[in-house]
Order: C-alpha cells, then structure tokens, then sequence
C-alpha cells in the first residue's frame, strides 16, 4: 500500500514537471509601460521624422520589408511598429467577434514553426518544420494578421474624431469602405502632407501628397473625417463620446456647402500659426498636382495588368462589379480635377500678378489659352508617364485639356488611349459592370 502510495506520488511529480515544461501562452511582445499623453505626443513626432513612404521599403527593416498592404493595413501597421518598438500596448477590437479585443497578448503564433518544402537533386520535395518563431517573426505575423481581418470600417469603431486644430502626425483621414490617409506633417501655415497605400494590396512605395486629402468630412453617421487611435480604456465607447473627440469638422462642411476646397482651406486655417505667402503655396499645390497625376499611372496600369492577366488565364474580358470597383478610378478622377481648379483659382488671387516664383510661368501655360509655351518646356516641370511601355510621357497641360473636354475615362476595360483622354473619339462601355457603375 505505502509502495502504490510512493509510486502515484511518484507519477504526480513527474506529471506536474511536464507541465511545467510546457512553454506559457506568451504575449507576441511584453507591453512595459502604457500609453499617455506623452507618448502620443511621441508617437507623432516618430510618423513626423522616421514614416516616410518608403517605410516598407528598406532591406534593413526585415520587420516589415516586402509586405502586400492597403490603405487601412498601412495605418494598421504603423501603430503596431511604434508599439512593438516602445514596449506600448497595441489594443483594437476584435473583428473577427471570437473574443472582445485583439491585441500584442495574441499567442497565435506561439511556438509555431511554420512548414516548409525544399526540392532535392532527385526532384522529390522534402517538408520539414522551420525554427520556432522570434518575437519579430510574430511581429511580422500580427501585422498580416491584422490587415487579413479588418478594414477601413473597422477604423471607425478603433478611433475617434478630432477637431481640425488638434489634428497633429499620426492621425489620419478615414472615408469607411473607400480610403484611409495618414497624416504625415503639419507646417507652421497649417499645409499637410499625407501618406497613402491603396487598393488592391501590394508592395509598393506609399503615395505621398504635400496637400490635404481631396475630401470633406460628410458621412451622416459621422464615421468619417480626421480621426485618431482610441486608448485602451475606451476602446469600447462610442467615438464621439471619448475624451478630446469632436464633431466639429461635419459643422465646418455642412456650413461650406460640402465644398472639398472650402474645407481644405478651412482645415489649413485652423492649423496655420503664420499665413502661408502665395509663392509657396502655389509651388506647393503644383508639386501636389503632379504626384497625383503620377500616382494615376500606377491605378491605371494596375486596372490593365489586371484585365490582361484576366482574359489570359480565364477567357474573361469583363470584370464582375467588385473587381470593377477596385480598379475603376471616377473618384480619383473627380479629386484630380479638383487640384487642377485649386491650383487656376489662385491665378484670380490680388498678389498673383506681382508674384514671382519658377512655377508661375507653366501655371499659367496649363490654364491660359493661347500660351506659347511649348509641350516639351511644360513637361520640364512635371512629365506623366502614363505608357511606362511605349515610353511615352503627358504634360499637365495635355492632361488638364483631356478633363475639361471630359475625355479622361475610369472605365478599367478602356484602352490606355482613353482612360488618358487622348482619344478623340467617344468610349462607349460594353461590360455590365461598368453600365451599373
């Protein structure tokens, strides 16, 4: 009897030093320290001096380097970098509903190894377990994780809504179910530059814009607007009743008749600490304008690629109304006109015609009819190059004339000819998706 008593007590032991050896669900990094004020305030500083475009970019940053990533993935990922990096807690809700938050305690990926196949000189394929995975690693993981499972929706519930004045780095402008734009710098006249990845997901260098978002705070339900992380604390109340959160921008809109321009310049008012002379303003809205005809390239030959690969390898020539809305561009081409009628609206300014700066000159080029200025000295100072194949560059004056005669198509199944407004001839869409857009 003493002996089976021994024996059990015995196995006991042994039994609880196995579980002993058991690793612990362990956090994908240890938060030390929590969120305040201070490092908000740090955290904008960070985005300010160490986010640029290229951010996703660098070799050296193992991290992050090479990951597919949109508009809301790239916020996404930016919060949690700065978390990892400051032992700071990384708290949203969880979309998925499996439990109330998602957040750096995740133990997904703890232990995991993950599977992997090389090919022998026979030919045959070996599989075999990688190594246990680094908290970088887990990172890395988290990050895709995260962008995997939410959107530009799920912003609106893990932010809230700032007033124009307080918006600082870091914040961002969400538009539920279309765009998110991180606010990158604010300068002493209250000019911004903004960063931005778009649909669909892919590696690529962020756009970034040195003007605000060609948008208006609007949606009814105010889930729009410029808008900042949640702390952890209020993570479940209503956007519009956290701490500092303001319904101030649907005011300001609503009193400018929705005017995206009136609300732009609204915005720079109330960040401006010394007025911003018409010189810069003006060189800085023309760089603005070309970067997003630039960047109109890259969505373009996305919207292309797309359609080709597609005819190939299925036989389809028409895209169904989600690829459709994903590649299609009525919007950026609304917005893009938009720059264009900021920038000549200037030309009507007291000041314009004492002005002098090196960009004056071309302005008025794209504007004045009649001008002299040659295609070859206005590309000098922006050159679109919408056929990266033929070798063929625009000006902005070709591409301005193209909008005002309303020739610039977004349809994605319209040749390059025509969704550049170098068409003479009127398109005319054949796809449902593009007749019930």
């Amino acid at each position: 009897m003493v002996k089976r008593l021994i024996r059990r007590a015995a196995t006991a032991i042994a039994a609880l030093a196995c579980l002993s050896a058991l690793p612990a669900q362990a956090a994908i990094w240890e938060a030390t320290t929590e969120w305040t004020e201070a490092h908000e305030t740090a955290y904008a500083e960070w985005v300010r001096e160490e986010f640029g475009k290229d951010f996703f970019h660098k070799p050296e940053m193992t991290t992050v380097f090479g990951l597919a990533l949109d508009c809301s993935d790239a916020i996404y990922a930016m919060r949690i970098v700065y978390a990892w990096r400051n032992g700071l807690p990384f708290v949203i809700n969880d979309p998925t509903g499996k439990r109330r938050t998602l957040s750096n305690e995740f133990a997904k990926w703890d232990g995991y190894r993950e599977t992997r196949r090389e090919e022998l000189d026979d030919g045959s394929w070996r599989t075999y377990q990688g190594p246990e995975y680094t908290e970088a690693d887990k990172v890395r993981a988290f990050i895709e994780y995260v962008g995997d499972v939410t959107s530009t929706l799920n912003l609106v519930n893990d932010t809230y809504p700032v007033a124009l004045g307080d918006i600082r780095p870091g914040d961002m402008f969400l538009l539920p179910r279309n765009h998110a734009y991180i606010v990158k710098d604010i300068e002493p006249t209250g000019a911004m530059t903004t960063l931005s990845h778009s649909s669909p997901r892919a590696w690529r260098i962020m756009a970034e814009i040195n003007d605000f978002p060609a948008e208006v705070a609007e949606d009814s339900r105010m889930r729009d607007g410029y808008r900042r992380f949640k702390s952890v604390e209020h993570l479940r109340t209503d956007p519009l009743k956290v701490p500092g959160a303001s319904a101030e921008q649907w005011e300001i809109a609503a009193r400018l008749g929705g005017s995206r321009e009136a609300f732009a310049l609204a915005t720079q008012e109330a960040l401006a600490s010394i007025q911003e002379p018409l010189d810069q303003k003006a060189t800085r809205l023309f760089a603005s304008l070309c970067d997003y005809a630039v960047q109109r390239v890259d969505i373009v030959n996305h919207g292309l690629n797309y359609l080709s690969r597609m005819e190939e390898n299925h036989g389809r020539q028409c895209m169904g109304i989600g690829e459709y809305a994903e590649y299609s561009t009525p919007g950026r081409d609304k917005k893009l006109e938009g720059k264009f009628r900021l920038l000549d609206a200037l030309r009507s300014e007291p000041e314009w015609q004492a002005a002098s700066f090196r960009e004056k000159g071309v302005i008025e080029a794209i504007f004045a009819s009649g001008n002299a200025m040659s295609e070859e000295e206005v590309g000098a100072f922006c050159a679109v190059p919408f056929d990266i194949v033929g070798g063929r560059n625009m000006t902005l004056r070709e591409l301005y004339r193209g909008l005002a005669a309303d020739r610039l198509v977004s349809d994605p199944h319209a040749p390059l000819e025509y969704r550049w407004g170098l068409s003479t001839s009127e398109w005319t869409p054949q796809c449902q998706s593009a007749l019930r857009s």
